[in-house]
């Protein structure tokens, strides 16, 4: 009850108090409203009349309205409600034309037949809201029913009037000398206690609080029937001021009825419009709907957006003339147009074959879909969808030339893979290996091992930048060291030639990081020179400590005259050479780890009894296992065993 009151505005809450101060009032100063009624009492029949017209008005506002929307909601319980107000308008169409006063209608007008048509009457509406609010009828019924129950209320009103009629000399008084008689403020009471009843099921917070309107209803026909109890003379103000209750009453009734019938139906209607407007819009696809002429009817957002007219433009216009084209422009003819086939036929086309013309007349090739607009088996139009297949043909047409790059890049990976395999030709130390692992298809990284009787020529590279340009200077500097392969040069000297001829061949923004090395196998002798390259470490066993190797000579490519110098060091048995290019070592520039250091550990945590192929590749992998980032460059590492 609590969430009742809570629920009323506070116009709604003025508007009780206001009846109840009224209606208070009404009963206390008798006196006060009696002189107030007398000088407009001579008009008292006809102020009668207009009040309960303006109520019989309402009940068949509520019969018509039951009638129309039954077929919507085929439910028995509106059914009888709207079916029964037809009576209640017949017997209190018969209560006004046999009041006291009015003219000859049957029999002559008299208070005994009137109050009984009013008693009727508010009976059969009592009897309503029993049964429509306390005792509704859950079941739903055929549409046919309906004529029958309406048929039914009509003869049930005709039986009353017959009978009121035909024996209305003996039945009981209901209005005396000094007013109402016990026997209709009986009655009275009977409707009071029904509206009761009604009145406190709505207001009681586990109600549906869409009857809120029928406590209303019940609250001013209980005033209503209070102060028919009260009067002392028909022709007294306290029976017009019921009169004006009663059509209160009636009129929050029709208010429920406008709701609940008219307003909730437009207002559930206007949203789900706007809902399917609002999903037909989020679609990506262009969606509009033709009518059986071929205009437009509806169009979503997205085929606005992809065709460049605003809504008002081409709304209720023939759309196939200006947007359905050839693919050179010109306009297609209807015959061929799958929109125009389905209206004619009725039968769902689909098509990737299809242009549309934009507002700035530029064409675009569409995937287009018809389908029938039916309704009741009967096609009303037809709806066509449509997508932009621009972005998907241009999207085909990279994918081709990437499986075209693809296919190039293979041959190059190929080509790489065989300059590897003409080197590994030659027959290698058992005690020096290399591996090498680019970061994409093609490697930037590249090394050489060349031997001649005692000496390994070795040499360790890194190209600038990654991929196809880097894998092209990679060639080059392979088929440039090839003619250091076959004579001894002193490793300055080789990256004094290389330099030269890196400067001159390549563009002046790559450079290339070298590092050459002869290693004598009798003398033990290791000369080196590094080009910008990374620091050689020279792990000494003996001692299990490692060196860093490094000439600080500039990186090949940057000037034609730069000066290369040669060191030497004279290794210990079981001492290692690593060299390696900086993906090995390289972490991410907010990460606080030692390359150099990772790769120290991982010699450590190798084992150094293994070949030097297997060795080198053990430790790339120890790095890697070590490693805090990810590798984000091509990785090389050639490692010798003293």
């Amino acid at each position: 009850m609590i969430a009742f009151f809570q629920s009323l505005t506070l116009s709604t809450r003025l508007l009780v108090l206001i009846s109840v101060f009224f209606f208070t009032a009404l009963n206390l100063q008798v006196d006060f409203f009696t002189t107030l009624y007398e000088p407009i009492r001579a008009n008292h029949v006809a102020i009668h009349s207009i009040l309960e017209v303006a109520s019989i008005f309402v009940a068949l506002a509520i019969a018509l309205h039951g009638w129309i929307s039954f077929r919507e909601t085929m439910s028995a319980n509106w059914l009888m409600f709207s079916a029964m107000f037809v009576a209640v308008a017949v017997l209190d169409a018969l209560h006004t034309v046999t009041f006291e006063g009015m003219p000859y209608f049957i029999i002559d007008s008299n208070s005994l037949v009137s109050a009984w048509f009013w008693i009727a009457a508010r009976l059969t509406e009592s009897i309503i809201f029993l049964v429509v609010v306390l005792f509704p009828l859950k079941s739903r019924v055929k549409l046919f029913v309906r004529n029958y129950v309406y048929l039914l209320a009509l003869l049930y009103a005709a039986s009353v009037a017959f009978f009121i009629f035909k024996y209305y000399a003996d039945l009981p008084l209901l209005i005396g000398e000094r007013g109402p008689t016990s026997l209709k403020n009986g009655f009275e009471y009977v409707t009071m206690i029904i509206h009761a009843a009604v009145l406190i099921k709505v207001m009681s917070s586990k109600f549906d609080m869409n009857f809120r309107d029928f406590s209303f209803a019940s609250f001013y026909l209980i005033l209503s029937s209070w102060l028919f109890t009260s009067y002392e003379a028909i022709t007294e103000y306290r029976n017009m001021a019921g009169h004006v209750f009663k059509v209160l009453g009636y009129y929050y009734l029709l208010k429920h009825i406008y709701h609940r019938k008219i307003e909730k139906p437009y207002t559930d209607l206007h949203n789900l419009s706007a809902r399917h407007k609002l999903l037909l819009n989020s679609v990506a696809e262009g969606i509009y709907g033709i009518d059986k002429e071929g205009k437009m009817t509806f169009i979503n957002d997205s085929a606005i957006k992809m065709l460049g007219y605003r809504p008002e433009e081409i709304m209720g216009l023939d759309l196939h003339d200006l947007i359905h084209c050839t693919s050179d422009g010109h306009c297609l003819s209807k015959t061929a147009c799958l929109a125009w086939q389905t209206s004619y036929d009725g039968k769902s086309r689909i098509s990737k074959d299809q242009f549309f013309k934009h507002r700035d007349g530029h064409v675009f090739p569409v995937s287009m879909k018809t389908e029938p607009m039916l309704e009741n088996g009967e096609q009303r139009g037809t709806v066509i969808t449509f997508y932009d297949l621009s972005r998907e043909l241009a999207f085909d047409e990279l994918q081709r030339e990437k499986k075209e790059i693809d296919l190039e890049l293979q041959l190059a990976v190929k080509l790489q893979e065989s300059l590897s395999m003409q080197q590994r030709k030659w027959k290698l130390f058992e005690d020096v290996g290399a591996v090498s692992v680019p970061y994409r298809a093609l490697n930037g990284d590249f090394y050489s091992i060349v031997p001649q009787g005692d000496l390994l020529m070795m040499a360790i590279a890194d190209i600038s930048g990654k991929g196809v340009p880097a894998a092209i200077q990679k060639s080059m500097m392979v088929y440039a060291l090839e003619d250091f392969n076959s004579r001894y040069e002193e490793p300055h000297d080789v990256l004094t030639s290389m330099n030269s001829f890196v400067h001159d061949y390549t563009s002046d923004y790559s450079f290339v990081t070298l590092t050459m090395a002869n290693y004598n196998k009798s003398s033990r002798l290791f000369s080196y020179s590094t080009g910008g390259h990374e620091p050689i470490i020279w792990y000494k066993a003996g001692i299990d400590e490692f060196i860093n190797l490094h000439t600080r000579n500039p990186a090949l490519g940057i000037m034609a005259d730069s000066i290369y110098t040669t060191h030497s060091v004279e290794l210990e048995p079981n001492d290692l050479i690593i060299l390696y290019t900086d993906g090995v070592t390289e972490c991410k520039e907010d990460d606080a780890s030692d390359g150099i250091d990772l790769l120290h550990r991982a010699v450590m945590k190798a084992d150094l009894s293994l070949p030097g192929e297997l060795l080198a590749k053990q430790v790339l992998e120890r790095v890697n296992e070590l490693r805090p980032s990810d590798i984000h460059d091509d990785q090389t590492i050639l490692i010798l065993k003293a």
